[in-house]
């Protein structure tokens, strides 16, 4: 307790946690309590009975935590809040461009400041922030331009899955929670300019001139990165390039966060150190050490500025000031201290930056070199960090290289888990790369950027030769950065760790510098059979699985359906996959949700047709993860995702099946696998050209398990279900997936009294063009008293059943 912010900081950062779960703490009830407890607190300090007190003071940070993160989940919105007319039928609107606009190559993002609505000749005043989207790449438009816009508005949604990404909290946690699209064609203009803050407008005007000097004058490759390290943009940097950070373990250095800040507090401090070290005068009267701490907290602001401004920049710098703040202040001593000061505050004017992956990433890297490295090297060397003044060249080198092995061995451990945790991806070769790249990009590419930037506006021919010079350096580390990336192993996904194996891994590397000590050794020796139990737990709990479990997976408009069978196996029916190539689903969706579920194989891989929203997903899956056998229903596609699919496959000597209605029925793990459809004859060339071949053509497979039996058909129209009733097929099931995401083509009201299901499950995205599912094919379902679930209503939708009944769980619940 002699330092009563450490707990105050946890009690408060417990509260943001708690309140992350969307609990039912009735907003009224904390706003009561919090001036209540808050009033608790001085009157037990009035009357000097501090252990009341400080319990008083914990209970109150702690709901506050809960309160602040409340209020970004559940905001009080007035009639007036632009949320109140998401639906409402194209409308005008009219705001101001509040932040630089966001370009990439799948297009443009303005944050918008609303002002009003324009609704049949009415101009209505609204407020609120909307988020909108535009398709064109580059768009003439500036922070403080006022906009005209035609669009319709939306509730933000993403992918609903359990473990997913959250789209719609992380825009919450931006204050946003409208969006909108448009196009240059639909209707947009620009009806004003700088309606800004003057100084922050002047900001941007810089901003654009280095901008524009660096995509000039850097070469194409390097251009993208100096502007990520300059600006805070990344949308330049080639998705290539991307990867190959990441797979190396070091694209935190492509996001200016604590390393840029960090490294350009260093530089400033030392370069002002050696400057009023100068003078013997200064050195007599003044602190050289305060001062340069002092001078230094403008260039860290001004950096701050030129790189956007942005949410993670600005914490950073909080971050840094602080640290400097603890030398002017004399508490540099107490850096663990300063540190939780540091967060504390970051965390106190932003509750959300907790769930964000910078801050936590900058948080747990700091905090395990504070305390580690001080420590490792006592219990190794009997050596501290300092070096004697008098110490040779080649000992300061030597002390240097090991002290930053040290620091890159121990930040990676440090921040290891919650990679894991975010990223699913680990890299073996990061501590090499990371040894090189740190200094290379922090002392050589950034300052030559950011002086080559300066030096723009003054004397341009020596910027010029400055960036040039840069691009060369930059070069140089894309392509060491490229072969260590073609490596084998040089970066392994992981499964998702739970929060149980994530606090026993910090016990762990905690405990290590405290073996000496006889208890620490018992409770390491504890910890770690635990932690090899836990592993042993996941890898054998799938084998006392008695239930057959589906997941129809949130996948947009497409399909993906895990099943687990009773004892472990699963199986993987589609991919998902969108027309464009903006996102992967099969990375950014699929593979997250196996992975939470700790899932690396895959026994059975289904493909029921090769169209891009039941394929493309299934390329990663193939790539990444292990694979038994691979089904399909024998229709060959000709597009270059299929191509890629069938070489992954020889690649991996994955043996490969195609069934159709002859084909004998599988049996998994008690469950039949009954094929009916394909048709087992030949198609004729007018068959072959018919553009509705692929989808009549879609493996349909029917799962019996005990008394239940499920009917998934993939894309199948009415020519399909018609066949299979000719054939007199037994089509009766318990739960149907219903056919081509619930287009009017399908669903014949004859197939579905053959089938009468209970349930019916259709996979299918919000917003689609096709404006699925078809409103007469929902009345045909409802006409048998068919209850049914919709993936973009309720995100993902999980099936259970024993056998002798079903139980359907929606992601989403209360939603229709």
């Amino acid at each position: 307790m002699r330092f009563p912010l450490i707990p105050v900081f946890f009690l408060y950062t417990l509260g943001l946690y708690l309140g992350h779960f969307d609990l039912p703490f009735p907003s009224e009830g904390l706003t009561l309590l919090l001036p209540t407890l808050l009033a608790f607190w001085i009157l037990f300090l009035v009357m000097k009975r501090p252990a009341p007190g400080s319990w008083a003071a914990f209970v109150f940070f702690l709901f506050l935590g809960i309160f602040s993160i409340h209020l970004y989940l559940h905001p009080p919105h007035s009639p007036s809040h632009i949320s109140q007319f998401i639906g409402v039928n194209q409308l005008s609107l009219e705001g101001i461009i509040d932040r630089p606009p966001e370009h990439s190559p799948g297009g443009t993002r303005l944050m918008i400041r609303s002002e009003k609505v324009i609704l049949l000749n009415r101009h209505i005043p609204v407020e609120g922030h909307l988020l909108l989207f535009l398709k064109e790449e580059r768009v003439p438009v500036h922070m403080g331009d006022r906009l005209r816009v035609l669009c319709r508005l939306h509730l933000p949604r993403g992918f609903r899955n359990p473990g997913g990404f959250s789209y719609e909290r992380r825009l919450m946690f931006e204050g946003v929670h409208t969006i909108g699209f448009t196009t240059m064609e639909e209707g947009w203009t620009r009806i004003g300019e700088g309606f800004k803050n003057p100084f922050l407008l002047k900001i941007e005007d810089w901003r654009d001139h280095i901008r524009q000097f660096l995509a000039r004058e850097g070469l194409f490759e390097s251009s993208g990165i100096l502007q990520a390290l300059v600006l805070g943009e990344q949308g330049n940097i080639p998705d290539e390039i991307k990867e190959h950070f990441i797979a190396t373990g070091i694209a935190h250095l492509v996001a200016i966060s604590g390393d840029h800040l960090g490294i350009v507090a260093l530089l400033s401090f030392s370069l002002f150190i050696w400057f009023l070290k100068r003078s013997e005068y200064l050195l007599l009267t003044l602190s050289v050490t305060k001062w340069a701490a002092a001078l230094t907290i403008p260039c860290i602001v001004l950096y701050t500025f030129i790189a956007g401004g942005g949410i993670s920049v600005i914490r950073a710098t909080l971050m840094v000031i602080t640290f400097l703040l603890s030398i002017l202040f004399d508490r540099e001593r107490n850096l663990l201290h300063t540190l939780a000061l540091a967060a504390f505050l970051i965390l106190i004017f932003s509750p959300p930056s907790l769930f964000d992956v910078s801050f936590q990433l900058s948080f747990l890297a700091v905090l395990s070199i504070l305390y580690l490295v001080p420590r490792i090297q006592q219990e190794l060397k009997g050596e501290g960090i300092a070096l004697s003044p008098k110490a040779r060249w080649k000992e300061k080198s030597w002390k240097y290289v090991k002290l930053s092995f040290l620091v890159t061995v121990v930040a990676t451990l440090g921040t290891a888990p919650f990679v894991a945790l975010h990223f699913n991806r680990i890299s073996p070769i990061g501590l090499m790369t990371n040894l090189f790249a740190i200094p290379w990009v922090g002392f050589l590419i950034v300052p030559f950027a950011l002086i080559a930037s300066l030096l723009s506006f003054f004397y341009y021919p020596l910027a010029s030769l400055l960036i040039h010079f840069n691009g060369f350096l930059t070069m140089i580390l894309l392509k060491v950065v490229a072969f260590f990336a073609s490596l084998p192993f040089a970066s392994l996904f992981v499964s998702t760790p739970t929060f149980f194996e994530v606090i026993l891994f910090y016990l762990l590397l905690f405990a290590v510098v405290h073996l000496r000590r006889r208890p620490v050794r018992y409770l390491f020796l504890g910890l770690s059979v635990l932690f090899i139990s836990d592993l042993v737990f996941w890898n054998v709990k799938d084998l006392f699985q008695k239930d057959l479990i589906l997941t129809f997976i949130d996948v947009g408009h497409g399909d993906s359906i895990l099943i687990e069978f009773p004892e472990g196996r699963r199986m993987l029916v589609d991919g998902g996959g969108l027309y464009g190539d903006r996102l992967d689903i099969g990375k950014n969706v699929i593979a997250p949700f196996l992975w939470k579920k700790k899932i690396r194989r895959i026994d059975y891989l289904v493909l029921t047709h090769p169209d891009p929203d039941h394929l493309k997903g299934l390329n990663f899956v193939a790539s990444n993860f292990s694979i038994g056998q691979f089904w399909e229903s024998g229709l060959r596609g000709s597009s270059e995702f299929y191509s890629r699919l069938e070489e992954t496959l020889s690649i991996k000597k994955i043996r490969r099946f195609s069934w159709n209605e002859q084909s004998p029925p599988q049996i998994v793990s008690g469950v039949q696998i009954s094929f009916l459809n394909p048709s087992a004859r030949k198609l004729s060339q007018r068959e072959n050209q018919n553009p509705s071949l692929p989808n009549n053509h879609s493996l349909v497979m029917k799962l019996r398990f005990k008394n239940i039996s499920i009917l998934l058909t993939g894309d199948i129209e009415q020519e399909a279900e018609y066949r299979m009733m000719r054939a007199g097929i037994p089509l009766k099931a318990d739960l149907i997936k219903i056919p081509h995401h619930g287009s009017n083509s399908s669903s014949t009201l004859p197939f579905i009294e053959r089938v009468k299901p209970v349930y019916g499950v259709v996979s299918v995205g919000e917003r689609n063009i096709a404006r699925l599912p078809h409103p007469e094919v929902l009345k045909r379902y409802r006409q048998l008293n068919t209850e049914i679930f919709r993936t973009d209503k309720q995100g993902a939708i999980t099936v259970i059943t024993g056998g002798d009944k079903i139980e359907v769980r929606p992601f989403v619940v209360n939603q229709n």
